[in-house]
């Protein structure tokens, strides 16, 4: 996309919905963003709706291209693009054959070829969007179709929390960097190819979990550009020295995990001297499944010295990600010598207010950090906060993270991405449940949408805990305040236009 330079700047759109019943990509389509309201992505659904007859709940985002500036015959001016490629997941959206039909026949032009974007060079705006959406072009065939298997790893991996896909994306960028056969330097193609790669990452890899994927690839870029800057103008850089460096780099991220549970040791401990006695009982409340969480819920019953501590984990419907944690815990407590007396108690997500009665604790990971400290984490985090601050005032809220979460966007939350997931993992939940009365009916009506009576299943992952409810963030470095969020957050945008803006 690209904004001219006059005072009114209208800027385009290309979108290019993907058939997967076709034998080849849709004719791109072009939209205008007409006023500073319309953020690109809306303005691409609206193109959409404009100038074809396929329904949005047909479609899907299939990547995200990177912006770029060029002129078009068709608005007069240099303008600045954003490109999308949609995937067309399903035609039983389409109301008749008779749509069917006028879809082949008006807008796909490929007949029964082999699809290939090169068709579409001949624009020189279409050429270029076509370039910024398929990766492959200007990577390669094998690093292309790493970089491609990568981005479905992390979209569809719906387990791991936001510091794993981000040390998986890390790998993935490895993976894609050692098969480029460019030289190794900073002037050439190579660099070129390694930010495209992170961006992309970044972009196209697991968007409610940015934050994270974004922080660990600019610190990997800058630990790149800072070893190649060392090199005299003679000296060549090996594959085996970049494989090094990501060893080095992986090395660093797996400590993250100690010193996050060290530090919230030493935060609970001083909190607990403040009473003037070694409590004989202690409660935590806790949810989903955390590897942060569990590693500091080890470490206070190690040094508490308690007589007794009690751990209450809600079960995260609806991939129960609780029960999976509290049996971690039971496992890791088994080896653990000179254990307290520990009791692990799984509650259903409906009973949080019963849970929260007399806690201590209330421990939240975060898959992203706000500028202003809003946190976002699993749905449940929310009103676990809310029962604990109403039936256990004294307890404390405590988010336990690493500071690579701290997003690069502003402080409004609604600006950052909602990630709904398919309903049929709520569904499955209520299958297995005998008692569940006209699950059919409920199944049905979601395959075929009526335009008078409907039926959604929403599957929000993550949700928002304001700063408001939040005692403490715990980070690798120690304890944190909103004020270093936002310089954090500030950093990172600045990072972004370092390595992104330009020349990609």
């Amino acid at each position: 996309m690209v904004r001219p330079t006059t005072l009114y700047t209208p800027s385009a759109i290309i979108v290019v919905p993907i058939a997967n019943y076709h034998s080849g990509p849709l004719e791109p389509l072009l939209g205008v963003i007409e006023d500073n309201s319309s953020s690109p992505l809306d303005t691409a659904w609206k193109t959409i709706r404009k100038q074809t007859s396929i329904p949005p709940s047909s479609l899907s985002v299939l990547r995200y291209g990177k912006s770029f500036f060029s002129a078009t015959s068709s608005i007069g001016q240099k303008c600045l693009f954003y490109p999308f490629a949609f995937h067309l997941n399903t035609l039983s959206g389409l109301s008749t054959e008779v749509d069917k039909l006028r879809l082949d026949q008006s807008i796909c032009e490929w007949d029964n070829r082999d699809p290939n974007p090169y068709d579409l060079m001949d624009s020189h705006y279409h050429g270029q969007g076509l370039r910024k959406i398929w990766f492959e072009i200007d990577l390669g065939p094998t690093p292309g179709k790493m970089l491609a298997s990568g981005l479905k790893q992390l979209q569809h991996d719906h387990e791991s929390g936001a510091r794993k896909l981000a040390a998986v994306s890390v790998n993935i960028l490895r993976a894609v960097l050692v098969n480029l056969d460019d030289p190794i330097t900073l002037g050439g193609t190579w660099w070129q190819k390694a930010r495209i790669t992170a961006w992309h990452l970044w972009k196209n890899g697991r968007q409610s979990m940015d934050a994270a994927i974004l922080s660990f690839l600019l610190m990997t870029l800058t630990e790149i550009e800072t070893f190649l800057l060392t090199m005299g103008p003679e000296e060549t850089c090996d594959k085996l020295h970049i494989s090094e460096l990501f060893d080095r780099i992986q090395k660093k991220i797996r400590s993250y995990k100690l010193r996050l549970s060290y530090n919230f040791g030493s935060y609970a401990m001083s909190k607990i001297s403040r009473t003037g006695s070694i409590p004989k009982h202690l409660k935590i409340l806790t949810l989903s499944a955390s590897h942060t969480i569990r590693e500091c819920i080890a470490q206070l019953v190690r040094i508490s010295g308690a007589q007794s501590i009690e751990i209450c984990v809600l079960e995260s419907r609806p991939l129960f990600e609780g029960v999976s944690l509290a049996s971690s815990i039971l496992e890791y407590l088994e080896n653990e010598p000179n254990s307290p007396k520990v009791d692990v108690s799984i509650f259903t997500d409906a009973s949080v207010a019963f849970a929260a009665q007399g806690v201590d604790f209330l421990l939240l990971a975060a898959d992203r950090i706000a500028a202003d400290g809003s946190v976002s984490n699993k749905t449940g985090s929310l009103p676990a906060a809310l029962s604990v601050r109403h039936v256990s005032p004294s307890a404390d809220i405590i988010v336990v993270s690493e500071l690579d979460k701290v997003a690069m966007q502003s402080c409004d939350t609604e600006a950052h991405t909602m990630e709904n997931n398919e309903s049929s993992e709520v569904l499955d939940a209520w299958q297995q449940s005998e008692t569940v009365k006209g699950l059919g009916v409920i199944e049905q009506k979601i395959q075929k949408k009526s335009r008078q009576v409907t039926v959604n299943v929403p599957n929000v992952y993550f949700e928002w805990v304001p700063p408001t409810l939040i005692d403490a963030y715990i980070c690798e470095d120690g304890v944190k305040l909103p004020s270093d969020f936002r310089k954090r957050s500030q950093w990172i945008k600045e990072q972004c236009e370092r390595y992104f803006d330009h020349d990609l």
